[in-house]
Parts: C-alpha cells; sequence; structure tokens
C-alpha cells in the first residue's frame, strides 16, 4: 500500500504566519492555482481513494484535486490539523510574548507540551494512526492520498523513520500542495 499526503493550499494565516489550527478559512487564489498544479502532477497515479481533513482548507484543497482525479473526497477527522486551542489565531511572536513558558517547551521538547484545549503531538499521532488503521481495514492495497496539515504530516513522518516525536520542529515544513510519499511498516 502507498500513502501519499499533501498539504492543502495557501490560506491567509499561512501568509500572516499566525498558527490556524482548527479556523475555518478559505484558501487564497494561489491556494486554488497550488490546488490546481499539485492535481496535475497526482494526475498519473492510480489512486484508490481520496481522504482529507474535514477542515475548509483540505476540503477544498481535496475537491479541486478530486475534481482532476476524478474522485470525491472522503472526510475523515483523523487527519485533522492540530487543534491548537488558545495559541489559534496567533503568531509565533505572540505565542511567545504571551505564554514564555509554553513556547519554550515547544521549541525544545515539543512532545512534553499540554496546554488545556490544546492537543499533544501524542494524541494527533493516535489520532492520525487511528484513521489510518480504519482505511486500511477497508482498503489494504493501492494508493491512498490524504490532504491534510502540517502537523499531521510531521508526525507521521517522525513515526514511519521511528523517530521521537521531540524531533517534531527539524522536519521541515512541507510547502502548500507539496505532495509526500511516507511508507509505513505493515
Amino acid at each position: 500500500m502507498k500513502w501519499y499526503f499533501v498539504r492543502h493550499g495557501e490560506i491567509e494565516s499561512n501568509i500572516r504566519k499566525v498558527y490556524a489550527g482548527w479556523s475555518d478559512e478559505r484558501l487564497t487564489a494561489r491556494g486554488r492555482k497550488q490546488a490546481v498544479a499539485t492535481a496535475r502532477r497526482l494526475k498519473e497515479i492510480d489512486f484508490s481513494d481520496v481522504y482529507a481533513s474535514p477542515i475548509r482548507r483540505t476540503m477544498e484543497t481535496a475537491g479541486i484535486i478530486g475534481d482532476t482525479l476524478g474522485f470525491a473526497p472522503i472526510p475523515d477527522d483523523g487527519f485533522k490539523e492540530l487543534k491548537m486551542g488558545p495559541w489559534e489565531g496567533l503568531s509565533e511572536h505572540e505565542v511567545a510574548d504571551r505564554y514564555p513558558d509554553q513556547w519554550e517547551i515547544w521549541n525544545t521538547r515539543p512532545a512534553e507540551l499540554a496546554v488545556d484545549g490544546r492537543e499533544t503531538l501524542q494524541e494527533v499521532l493516535e489520532r492520525v494512526l487511528y484513521g489510518i488503521n480504519k482505511i486500511k481495514e477497508k482498503e489494504p492495497d493501492g494508493s491512498i492520498l490524504v490532504i491534510t496539515h502540517v502537523a499531521i504530516i510531521r508526525v507521521l513522518i517522525l513515526h514511519a523513520e521511528n523517530r521521537d516525536l521531540n524531533e517534531y520542529k527539524q522536519v521541515p515544513v512541507p510547502g502548500n500542495g507539496e505532495v509526500l510519499e511516507i511508507a509505513f511498516g505493515s
């Protein structure tokens, strides 16, 4: 089974460099163009199905890609972005100013950060692995495309490479519309 992950197209929060979390933002014009370009790159792959985080920006990206590939994307909560709680809508600078102790943990030991209303990296990993395992049971063969978010891709890369979640910040941030193939053990 092959797994392909795409980060959603650009949104205004990406431009402003704020944590979007579960916000209900639409793609920018550039984000829609990124989704079209991504769809063209994926056209030659024979996907079994296309899944997406149900958050608006991912469903919009998935809809554009799905139209090109001939699939209606299947929304799956397992692939939602990291719930940011009180950090949602804030820039990194604002988080560092308002929550300096939490910010220090996030930048040095991110897997140890626990904030009321915000998911931990372990909770995110468990949620996304549950979603992947549901799909594996339904479709044990083939190629699966998932349109999702930065945190999901980062924790999955760490999991696939058997690395510690505290290495989260060492995983490069995928660009909007970027496609990554991630191989999981059986």
